[in-house]
């Protein structure tokens, strides 16, 4: 039986990259990715009466030491190497319907090779055989083309199309990965 304390051992490997759990030694390069002005347009915080950054911490400490049952979150290495370059994770994750929310993230340095087309297929891999999940949902704003691309090369189709609760007129475009 998978229990919550072995899922947070995930570790996979393919041709250009390994997901495995992330240290605390790296909480600062989490915090950095989390921070970079080109990635925070794309990651949606709840801040409620914190501070961005007391939420970004939370966020890190949550990510890192996998304290969260209903969330699985891995690194995201260069194949043989030390350097976190970003994340992927398993979020709102039900495991009596068997479904879960997918997150990922890459450093700005690393977009464009097919790194997290990578990723996100190992993880969806390890989702559907070790999890046993059946619904996977992934979410991206609506001009966030690469995001829309690494869900569609993963098998994911378009859902639905929903519009962003701040009122920007921007919309969220929700894909579904369906397990038979």
């Amino acid at each position: 039986m998978i229990t919550y304390e072995s899922i947070s051992l995930i570790a996979q490997q393919g041709a250009a990259v390994e997901l495995r759990p992330m240290q605390p030694a790296e909480a600062g390069r989490l915090l950095d990715l989390l921070s970079h002005p080109e990635v925070q347009p794309h990651i949606v915080l709840r801040c409620g009466a914190g501070s961005q950054k007391a939420v970004l911490d939370k966020l890190v400490h949550r990510m890192i030491y996998a304290y969260d049952p209903c969330a699985l979150h891995a690194g995201i290495y260069p194949r043989g190497g030390e350097e976190l370059i970003g994340t992927v994770s398993l979020q709102n994750w039900n495991r009596h319907e068997g479904k879960a929310v997918l997150g990922y993230m890459l450093h700005p340095d690393c977009w464009g090779a097919g790194l997290a087309t990578e990723a996100v297929g190992l993880l969806l891999s390890y989702a559907r055989q070790e999890l046993g999940l059946a619904k996977v949902e992934g979410r991206c704003r609506g001009d966030n083309l690469r995001s829309e691309g690494v869900m569609l090369k993963n098998g994911l189709a378009l859902e639905r199309i929903l519009p962003m609760a701040d009122g920007s007129g921007d919309v969220m475009k929700v894909f579904t990965l369906l397990h038979n």
